[in-house]
């Protein structure tokens, strides 16, 4: 078997820590690839608090990036010495798959919060038994890393790897929301409200500056909500022609004001905050989408008014990674980067791996967007 050092949390509520672990042989899908950085996600310390369940110890990580060691014998596309980001796992056989809609993939929740391969076996051992892992297809708090090839995207051998591992699920989600769901180039969208500025709502601003931009029409108001001041400054230099703070105004007023009391064309929530979904809701206006990606927890419900939204026509939708099929579309936010029209970068800040619940810590307390784990 081949060593690997691992970030495992070894039970519900615990530090995560650096220890040597044992990968399993590649079965015919999988490919090796050795992580030069993994970004941390929400998910990952949701995770941790139990607001996720897996079986502990569990080795979690799915916003990596890397270069492929060793390929499967069913493996097709990638070769050795490939650059790949690593994103969310799909079957590859059911008719979404085929459509190139893996993210509605049938069986999006066992290949992503399975904890184990499709065959049920794990991809390492520590101390001399099975860990879970194979979370998202590829456990990336691991170095190397055996990761499904569903979950391998290959990228420009030019694009650096840290900054690039950020696509795999965040900007992925929040810029998709937009791009994919939304869709403000086909509709009469004016307005678009944006709810929680972590990485995944900066995305989400990022994306609509590129389409206002690209359709000087479209997107006119780009309205930021949030309650950290330094994140709202950030999001007008992102983009946002607007910008609320909860704690210092009535949101629904205030949009309500902007929008001449039309209510918002477009909102997303990207803070998984069940009363700020309920603002989002009450505050488009007719023919408006609500798109819901944060997640408050399995039990909760968002209210939504029934008669109002029958008679404005209005949508509630969600979204899954950006409702994005990753092969294509991560490359193509890497060429936004290249280009300087979505700075990703200006959202992270980089640790060592070892230090990862520094990083976490960090992120809790809002003082840093996107922290990148670097494996040296």
């Amino acid at each position: 078997m081949v060593t690997a050092k691992a970030l495992v949390l070894p039970e519900l509520n615990a530090p995560f820590q650096l220890v040597d672990v044992e990968l399993d042989s590649l079965r015919p899908d999988e490919v090796l690839v050795e992580l030069k950085a993994t970004s941390i996600c929400a998910t990952d310390p949701a995770v941790q608090r139990g607001k996720i369940p897996l079986d502990f110890p569990v080795v979690l990580g799915h916003e990596g990036a890397g270069i492929v060691k060793e390929i499967g014998t069913a493996v097709s596309g990638l070769s050795v010495g490939d650059h790949v980001v690593l994103s969310y796992n799909s079957c590859g056989k059911c008719r979404h798959c085929q459509k190139r809609n893996n993210f509605r993939c049938v069986e999006i929740m066992k290949r992503n919060f399975g904890g184990k391969r499709e065959d049920g076996t794990q991809t390492l051992n520590w101390n001399g038994k099975p860990v879970s892992s194979c979370f998202f297809g590829q456990s990336s708090f691991c170095n190397p890393a055996v990761v499904q090839a569903n979950s391998c995207v290959k990228v420009d051998s030019s694009l650096d790897l840290a900054v690039v591992c950020s696509l795999g699920c965040g900007i992925q989600t929040g810029a998709g929301s937009v791009f994919n769901v939304v869709k403000p180039v086909e509709g009469d969208i004016r307005s678009l409200g944006i709810f929680g500025l972590g990485a995944v709502g900066c995305a989400a601003v990022m994306a609509a500056k590129i389409i206002s931009q690209d359709k000087p029409k479209v997107l006119s108001q780009i309205i930021a909500v949030d309650t950290n001041e330094g994140r709202l400054k950030l999001a007008t230099d992102l983009g946002a022609t607007h910008t609320i703070n909860p704690e210092k105004e009535d949101v629904k007023a205030r949009l309500s004001e902007i929008t001449r009391q039309e209510g918002l064309d477009a909102a997303v929530d990207c803070s998984g905050v069940l009363s700020v979904i309920n603002t989002m809701i009450e505050s488009i206006g007719a023919g408006g989408i609500a798109v819901t990606i944060g997640n408050p927890g399995n039990d909760s419900k968002a209210s939504v008014p029934i008669l109002p939204f029958i008679a404005g026509a209005k949508t509630y939708s969600a979204c899954h990674q950006g409702n994005a099929d990753s092969k294509s579309f991560i490359p193509h936010l890497a060429s936004l980067y290249l280009q300087g029209r979505l700075p990703i970068d200006c959202l992270q800040k980089l640790y060592k791996a070892e230090n990862i619940n520094e990083a976490i810590a960090d992120m809790k307390s809002g003082s840093v967007i996107k922290p990148v784990l670097l494996w040296t």
